[in-house]
């Protein structure tokens, strides 16, 4: 039986220098789920015009529900303007757009199986009430932090990490939450232990760029090394890296170890290609796993 996956929050342009491309890490993860066979749903708001009507297009041409892609004509279809250094994004994300007014309408919102959402679409308070009403609908609640720019506060980041089940989160982000909360921790296994029991999670994971990706679960640490890849663009990494967990662990019941693993193949991949998104195959997967 298909598992009703939403994912909340920004549907975005991505503007490089050169080009722009369909991004926001929620839509990305749909993206991804959805490449695997799932039917997950974003909930988000684009606005009306040209950018926002390119992807609605996008997601009638994939087959994408768009039951709560809601066009709002207030406000613009958001954009994040994307420059690189060695790989590595620096963003600059455009404030009072559509995804900062995402609606809650209660249709069809009665059963959840897995809630995914970030931080980012929570810094209008419309969109941040929006998702604490979907949260009482949702079995179990997936939080990638993402934190970007100064668009969290401590008060908004204890509601959302209290309310989850599955916090991803990688390290500048452990550090931040060191710093918010005053854990006073130095050592990263006992910072990890403190969070998970501060904000009583069922699963804290970490990733560590190139070095490596964990699990704890309360009793043990699961960890795997990173792949080493010719990286140009680590823009959407993250997001593939967690849907394609999700999707290993969570729908098909693999193992943590095995789905940690073939998640950093995914995420490696992504790196070296351009775009959040791109096509990846299982042929370079499987070549990638056998190194």
């Amino acid at each position: 039986m298909d598992k009703n996956i939403i994912c909340f929050g920004e549907v975005l342009w991505d503007v490089y220098p050169e080009r722009k491309v369909l991004g926001g890490a929620p839509f990305n993860v749909l993206s991804r789920l959805n490449s695997f066979g799932n039917n997950a749903t974003l909930v988000s708001s684009i606005g009306n015009d040209i950018y926002g009507d390119q992807i609605l297009n996008f997601f009638q041409t994939n087959n994408f529900c768009t039951d709560f892609l809601y066009v709002n004509e207030g406000y613009k279809t958001g954009e994040v303007k994307i420059s690189l250094n060695s790989g590595e994004p620096l963003y600059n994300i455009e404030t009072n757009v559509a995804w900062d007014y995402i609606p809650f309408k209660e249709k069809e919102f009665k059963k959840i199986d897995f809630l995914i959402f970030g931080s980012l679409a929570s810094r209008n308070d419309t969109s941040f009430l929006t998702l604490k009403k979907l949260l009482k609908y949702s079995k179990f609640k997936i939080l990638d932090l993402n934190l970007r720019q100064n668009y969290f506060t401590k008060k908004k980041l204890s509601v959302l990490i209290k309310s989850s089940d599955f916090l991803k989160l990688n390290l500048n982000e452990i550090n931040e939450l060191n710093e918010l909360f005053n854990f006073h921790e130095r050592n990263l296994k006992n910072l990890q232990k403190k969070v998970f029991r501060y904000f009583n999670l069922k699963y804290l994971c970490l990733t560590n760029s190139n070095i490596f990706s964990s699990i704890y679960d309360g009793r043990k640490f699961t960890e795997v090394k990173s792949f080493n890849v010719e990286s140009i663009d680590s823009v959407g990494a993250g997001d593939n890296f967690l849907a394609v967990f999700i999707n290993e662990f969570f729908i098909k019941n693999n193992t943590i170890s095995g789905s940690l693993k073939i998640a950093a193949a995914y995420g490696a991949i992504t790196t070296t290609k351009s775009g959040a998104t791109p096509d990846i195959t299982e042929f370079e997967i499987d070549k990638i796993l056998r190194k």
